[in-house]
């Protein structure tokens, strides 16, 4: 009986183990792109729609890097593939188009047990720890071609009046045909002298901690002091927008919701899930000045 139970607890102790995670990136106008984590390029071709699994790390290096070589290259350290628990699972991010550019967005988690396969859709590598070749740069040459019959010139006048006569002709042709040659280059790869576009590193706080401060803010007798320390702790840490809601909901008055709603946008885990925080308001109108700031901030 004790061997069984011995049993048991190592082939749990080793599916635990065994979980990995797995991190899918997709584009949202169609941009094909190159994934890069820790140095080494993980796709061949460039993807739309792209995910690798088999990854143990809980964070990785990443670069984005788009087929189309106008756009420049993202990149986004300890990019983080669990959670805010370090609970493994399927991260997914987007590249969305804001105003500023390109950026690389939070978009869903779903836990280790609950990964369905990947749709048809989505190119699905394991991770790969071996160097690809590097990125091939393809050279097009386009060339348009105008012939002509060289100069060819006519010019005639003819006067008949009163007896006279007069005649003049000018007449000039080369003979030359003359061609004109026009060539366009488009080169296609990733150029030595890429721009790259890094963006602020941002993990979401760990659920203990973040208790810890609610509780420390809620503690604040006065209003201005709980905005004062809830602005320090959401600086010093991204916050998740459910995080963020909770921290909303403990001020008093409407006008120091807002102040805090609106600070706390910049440092937000997942900004597409924002609306979670219009449940900490009371009217209508301060969801809309909410909404209005935000969009004025281009992201």
């Amino acid at each position: 009986m004790k061997n069984f139970t011995l049993l048991i607890l190592c082939f749990v102790s080793l599916f635990a183990h065994a979980q990995e995670s797995r991190l899918t990136i997709f584009s949202e106008d169609g941009n094909p792109f190159y994934v890069v984590l820790n140095g080494i390029r993980q796709n061949e071709e460039p993807q739309v729609n792209i995910a690798i699994d088999y990854l143990v790390n809980d964070y990785y290096d990443t670069k984005i890097i788009f087929a189309d070589t106008s756009i420049p290259v993202l990149e986004k350290k300890h990019l983080m593939v669990v959670d805010a628990d370090s609970r493994r699972g399927e991260v997914v991010y987007k590249i969305k188009t804001t105003s500023r550019g390109k950026k690389l967005r939070y978009y869903s988690f779903t836990p280790f047990q609950q990964i369905l396969p990947a749709p048809s859709n989505v190119s699905v590598i394991h991770y790969n720890a071996n160097p690809l070749p590097p990125i091939q740069t393809i050279t097009q040459t386009t060339t348009t071609t105008t012939s002509g019959n060289g100069d060819h010139i006519n010019i005639g006048v003819d006067v008949n009046g009163d007896g006279n006569n007069v005649g003049v002709g000018v007449h000039v042709n080369s003979g030359v045909s003359t061609t004109t040659t026009q060539t366009t280059t488009t080169t296609i790869g990733v150029p030595t002298d890429v721009v790259l576009v890094e963006e602020a590193d941002c993990y979401a706080m760990y659920e203990s901690d973040f208790n810890q401060a609610l509780e420390s803010i809620n503690k604040k007798t006065f209003s201005d002091s709980k905005l004062t320390l809830a602005k320090q702790v959401t600086r010093g840490n991204c916050l998740t927008s459910a995080q963020i809601a909770q921290i909303t909901s403990l001020f008093d008055f409407e006008d120091t919701k807002l102040e805090y709603a609106k600070f706390a946008y910049s440092f937000c885990y997942n900004p597409e899930n924002y609306w979670k925080v219009n449940n900490a308001f009371e009217f209508e109108s301060t969801i809309e000045e909410l909404h209005e700031y935000i969009e004025s901030l281009g992201y």
